[in-house]
């Protein structure tokens, strides 16, 4: 009963250590797509720059869909109070 029990636990070890070097490999990646963004970004700015020395200009580039992408997160607004579940006790004396 003792090697079913010690298997049992190397097997979850084994499953421990696979699954962390699976994030580990997971961020990494993530890293690598983030640093290659991050130049392909830059990238496109020089091009930018350069086509728009060389004589084009923004409008033109618009008209072709060369237009950069001004897409960035936001911030979310922060919502206000949630109504009531109930209605308000409204007083109907009319003392």
């Amino acid at each position: 009963m003792t090697m079913n029990i010690r298997d049992s636990v190397l097997a979850q070890v084994e499953e421990k250590i696979a699954a962390g070097e699976a994030l580990s490999g997971a961020i990494q990646a993530e890293a690598d797509a983030q640093a290659a963004l991050q130049e392909a970004t830059a990238a496109v700015a020089r091009a930018r720059t350069h086509a728009l020395r060389t004589g084009w200009t923004e409008t033109e580039l618009k008209k072709l869909g060369l237009v950069p992408n001004t897409t960035t997160a936001r911030a979310r607004k922060a919502r206000g109070p949630k109504p009531a579940a109930t209605p308000a006790v409204q007083n109907d004396d009319y003392s």
